[in-house]
């Protein structure tokens, strides 16, 4: 993938969602802002909720379909306005194999990427993404992002975050 021109800008903001459904709630803002090529990418441990901000992204698109984890068929495609696809790379050993996913044919064909376990091949990315780092909070039904933008593309899913929340501010925050 090749390097944007504005991919040293970059912003980073932290939040709380306290429930499922407030998960739900913020992938749902980054979704309705989702163009073409734009890239999330989303990592954590199991069940720290990836797959539900996916969910609320897919809602934002105004996808019918439900949602799934892609950890055993690898790819999902949800298409409304656009089209969203969403890759699960944990099941893989190394960026080798995520040739035969076809990440840059979906760029290619104006869709967007969620893509859960990036880690596993981040360099088959573009520096230009929405990386999003998902954690537990001190509550059971907590979840932590750490979101970082890089890019203008990305700053502007970022914006849609902080904006889903009530977050005035560029960097940290919480609900």
């Amino acid at each position: 993938m090749v390097d944007s021109p504005d991919a040293a800008v970059s912003e980073t903001l932290i939040i709380t969602t306290r429930s499922e459904a407030e998960t739900v709630d913020v992938g749902r803002a980054v979704g309705a802002v989702l163009e073409p090529r734009d890239v999330v990418l989303l990592s954590g441990e199991l069940g720290a909720g990836k797959t539900r901000l996916v969910e609320g992204m897919t809602r934002g698109i105004e996808a019918d379909a439900e949602t799934r984890s892609p950890t055993f068929v690898l790819v999902n495609e949800y298409v409304g306005r656009l089209m969203l696809a969403h890759c699960d790379l944990y099941r893989l050993s190394g960026p080798e194999e995520t040739g035969e996913l076809g990440l840059d044919d979906y760029l290619a064909r104006d869709a967007a990427l969620a893509v859960e376990w990036p880690e596993r091949a981040r360099c088959e990315f573009p520096p230009e993404a929405l990386e999003i780092q998902m954690g537990f909070g001190d509550e059971p039904d907590d979840r932590v992002l750490t979101a970082t933008a890089t890019g203008e593309a990305a700053i502007r899913l970022l914006k849609a975050m902080r904006d889903s929340v009530g977050i005035g501010q560029h960097a940290g925050g919480g609900r």
